[in-house]
């Protein structure tokens, strides 16, 4: 019996990855350099285009993360296909994020973006309280130089500016706390 000759159709998802295992991957040096830097000595650097965050561990994901969001977002990110929230499925496709999307980025492996949300809400709240450190220097210059006018006034000047500032209420308020009634005088 003769071999009998099978033809095989391949797709385009096949193509691609004939294609990518033929090439290199553009992050390939920069994903050995950074794991090598934190993989115990010994242990096999994962291979960059089979994994996933599902057969990596999670102390070398974590590691990874920290010391370069960039990469683990770009190599270990679900894609936006397959996540389930549509409004971060938009944010993600427009690239415009709101502050409250920082955990569900985070949790999808949009490490980069969450971290540039969290920086965004660390510098926002610094301008506030400088903001109001400054406000609050500006109020204490202008008490002292109230307080240095009022030092170099005589008696007979701050009460006659006391005089000044009272309302009825005051003048009627003192009448009965030193005369004890309300006197015309």
């Amino acid at each position: 019996m003769r071999g009998v000759q099978i033809s095989t159709i391949l797709t385009q998802q096949d193509h691609q990855k004939l294609s990518i295992t033929k090439m290199k991957h553009p992050l390939l040096d920069r994903w050995v350099r950074v794991l090598s830097s934190i993989t115990p000595p010994g242990k096999p650097i994962p291979n960059i285009n089979t994994v996933t965050r599902a057969n990596m561990s999670v102390t070398l994901q974590e590691k990874l993360r920290e010391l370069d969001p960039e990469l683990f977002q770009s190599i270990l990110a679900t894609p936006i296909e397959e996540i389930d929230d549509s409004r971060i499925q938009a944010h993600l496709y427009d690239q415009k994020f709101w502050t409250e999307d920082e955990d569900q980025l985070r949790h999808y492996g949009y490490e980069k973006f969450a971290n540039t949300i969290r920086d965004e809400k660390k510098k926002f709240e610094q301008d506030k309280i400088n903001k109001q450190i400054e406000e609050s220097r500006q109020r204490q210059a202008i008490q002292q130089k109230e307080r240095e006018r009022r030092a170099n006034m005589s008696l007979i000047e701050r009460l006659h500016e006391e005089s000044l500032t009272q309302t009825p209420a005051d003048i009627i308020n003192n009448q009965l706390k030193y005369h004890g009634r309300v006197g015309t005088n």
